[in-house]
């Protein structure tokens, strides 16, 4: 069988500390049988702080190698100088990535731990992009629906896998706040690469968080960049500890373990939002892997 080939996953943030830590502990427990990076672009006042209390406008954390063929690293860069919008930091983060293969991965959604497993598996053929037909929108803590739709509509760009060489070819992402990623997916359908798979166990791969309610980017019908503004005075959040110091981003030695403890009680409630909506045996399917995450 030939070697899962080296992934990164391109995570932008500004301003949401605790909700990129899960971010970064979904990445941590992923499943992927080879060497995968999670690069991280951060664009607020505040560095993003490595535990030995690393500031620097770049560091990396080399997590536990869980196995002689899989590798798992978080890189950081800390940038003084904020993006004009969304679509220019993901375009930063798609030049700077190294690795064929590249994730869509944002810093306010959840990805279960087989989730780039599941991804990468459905680039097979012509297809130089992968992308789940469907998703789950979590609206607060109860509500947990599946939706789904085409290219342009509930499209959930957040799980999209695809080859970086050919998203550049294609333009990569346009330079602006809202719709930049649903943008990048309709070229990759234009050009026939466009794989819609439906992950194995109960199509529960990636959840989709409403967290931010009206501020979210997918509800500012095109003033994404005032209304995000405006949610980040009321609810920034740079990771500053009661001392008013910068936490680490991953505080503890052992990450993985970190990760565990972090994500163990927001997958137990996932799972109770999902099991009315799943067939018995997809959730216990589903049930199953998480717990041996």
């Amino acid at each position: 069988m030939p070697a899962a080939p080296p992934i990164t996953c391109l995570c932008p943030t500004h301003g949401r500390f605790e909700r990129l830590r899960d971010a970064v502990a979904c990445f941590l427990l992923q499943d992927y049988p080879g060497e995968a990076t999670l690069l991280i672009l951060n664009d607020a006042p505040e560095p993003l702080v490595h535990r030995n209390g690393c500031r620097a406008s770049e560091w990396c954390l080399d997590a536990v190698r869980v196995s002689p063929c899989q590798s798992v690293s978080v890189r950081v860069i800390n940038t003084p100088h904020r993006h004009a919008n969304l679509g220019a930091k993901r375009q930063a983060l798609l030049e700077a990535a190294q690795t064929p293969l590249v994730a869509h991965w944002d810093d306010d959604d959840l990805y279960l731990p087989w989730h780039l497993s599941e991804a990468v598996g459905a680039l097979a053929g012509p297809a130089t992009c992968a992308k789940s037909r469907c998703g789950w929108w979590a609206l607060g803590r109860r509500e947990c629906w599946e939706l789904q739709g085409g290219v342009h509509h509930n499209t959930f760009e957040g799980q999209m896998v695809f080859r970086r060489e050919r998203a550049l070819e294609l333009g990569g992402y346009p330079p602006k706040m809202s719709g930049q990623a649903a943008d990048l997916l309709a070229a990759f359908r234009r050009a026939g690469e466009l794989n819609l798979y439906r992950p194995a166990d109960g199509d529960v791969s990636y959840v989709y968080r409403w967290a931010d309610g009206g501020g979210h980017i997918s509800a500012c019908n095109g003033q994404g960049q005032q209304r995000q503004a405006e949610w980040l005075r009321r609810n920034r959040d740079f990771g500053l500890g009661r001392d008013g110091r910068p936490q680490a981003l991953i505080p503890s030695g052992n990450a993985i373990l970190w990760a565990q403890a972090r994500l163990t009680g927001q997958f137990h409630n996932l799972l109770e939002q999902l099991q009315p909506r799943l067939a018995p045996d997809a959730w216990q399917r589903a049930s199953a892997r998480l717990a041996a995450a």
